[in-house]
């Protein structure tokens, strides 16, 4: 229990060095040229496992990351590879472990014509806890996902097409029960997914424009997999409208719809819908907001997939331009996409304070509640921490 004492004191004696120092942070977006960034977190929980048999807990989360960048001749090349871990003093089962990579790479052909394409991937030894009819087991589980998208973006003025294909999977270990006498066991389905997407915006001038959007999704899962785990393939088409505004730093992004979603023989059609607003309420304070509904097959919450209710708000209030408060809220509402009867929410609020003490050095503290409940359990959780980052 105590072996990790010197661990987390270690790390906010960095964390502190790094600040005395005025060490690097994360500044812009690179252009051209490599950066490195360090990053602690250390902080405070009521509920170390986000479960129904939480405790109060410490924890810290470090992350090293390498970034890459360069642009010459019309073509850009963008990449990153970042190991993050995280520990807890106490609740060691959910200590994680992740190493991430991603890689983005655009060619502007003509003037009318982009080419670009992304990949990411990301490795992990993951820890958890297992509700199994009320009795809760420890788990870990290692795993590797991984998504590729290529897009082409035609502009013909006041016209622009934008035409995307994408591939993804998630591989998942048998699970093993650290302080159990069991044999591993695999608890998470395999999923693998192509779909596509195109979307058309018109404009009209003056910052009014109108979208219109067709996307398709299929999700397989392996034979094994529907069998022990009950877990089913599924697809989706999703048609929308919308529309955009901008006038200053005022943005409004609206999009209307409905998404076909269907898996075993059975349908079901759902609302689509995104809204996004970005707007200044005076000089120093800035409001935004998100409202949407969409179904997922990937993050399934039945054998099939959810849908999923969202809103958001946050409120920001700049001190100066390196120093501000932030003050968010986030709703979400899920339902089983087959078995509706299945269902969850989940309410966070939270105020994270940031400051940029130099080009590459920076700060952060947070504030965080969280409220939770499902068919199986309810439980809340209170956080705070402290964090800092540096980059050269």
């Amino acid at each position: 229990m105590w072996k990790d004492v010197p661990y987390v004191v270690l790390s906010i004696l960095i964390g502190l060095a790094l600040l005395l120092l005025h060490l690097p942070v994360q500044g812009g977006e690179l252009s051209n040229g490599a950066r490195a960034s360090y990053s602690i977190d250390a902080g405070y929980t009521t509920n170390g496992t986000d479960s129904a048999i939480g405790g109060p807990d410490f924890f810290t989360t470090h992350r090293a990351s390498l970034e890459f960048a360069s642009e010459e001749g019309g073509t850009a090349l963008r990449g990153s590879l970042a190991l993050e871990d995280t520990r807890f003093l106490t609740q060691e089962i959910e200590n994680d472990q992740s190493l991430g990579l991603d890689l983005a790479i655009g060619r502007q052909v003509t003037r009318a014509l982009l080419l670009r394409g992304a990949f990411s991937a990301l490795v992990a030894n993951t820890g958890d806890d297992w509700n199994l009819g009320g009795f809760y087991i420890a788990t870990r589980t290692e795993s590797v996902v991984g998504e590729a998208r290529v897009e082409a973006v035609v502009t013909a003025e006041p016209l622009t097409l934008r035409l995307g294909v994408f591939g993804g999977f998630g591989r998942y270990g048998d699970a093993s029960f650290p302080g159990l006498a069991l044999l591993p066991l695999k608890i998470q389905a395999d999923t693998s997914r192509v779909g596509f997407d195109i979307a058309a915006r018109y404009g009209f001038g003056g910052g009014l424009a109108l979208r219109a959007g067709l996307a398709g999704e299929a999700v397989d899962v392996p034979v094994a997999d529907r069998q022990n785990l009950g877990r089913l393939p599924a697809s989706k088409l999703r048609g929308s409208f919308g529309l955009e505004a901008e006038r200053g730093e005022m943005r409004l992004v609206a999009d209307a719809g409905g998404e076909l979603a269907w898996a075993e023989g059975a349908s079901v059609l759902r609302p689509y819908g995104r809204l996004h607003l970005a707007l200044p309420v005076f000089e120093a304070l800035a409001l935004e907001a998100e409202l949407g509904s969409r179904v997922e097959l990937v993050d399934a919450l039945d054998y099939a997939g959810s849908f999923e209710r969202s809103g958001s708000l946050a409120l920001a209030y700049n001190f100066d331009p390196a120093t501000r408060l932030v003050l968010s809220g986030q709703h979400t509402r899920r339902i089983g996409l087959l078995a509706p009867e299945v269902g969850s929410r989940e309410t966070e609020l939270a105020l994270r304070f940031e400051q940029q003490v130099s080009e590459s050095f920076s700060y952060r503290a947070r504030i965080a509640r969280l409220l939770h409940e499902d068919n199986v359990e309810h439980y809340q959780a209170a956080e705070v921490s402290l964090g800092f980052t540096g980059s050269i």
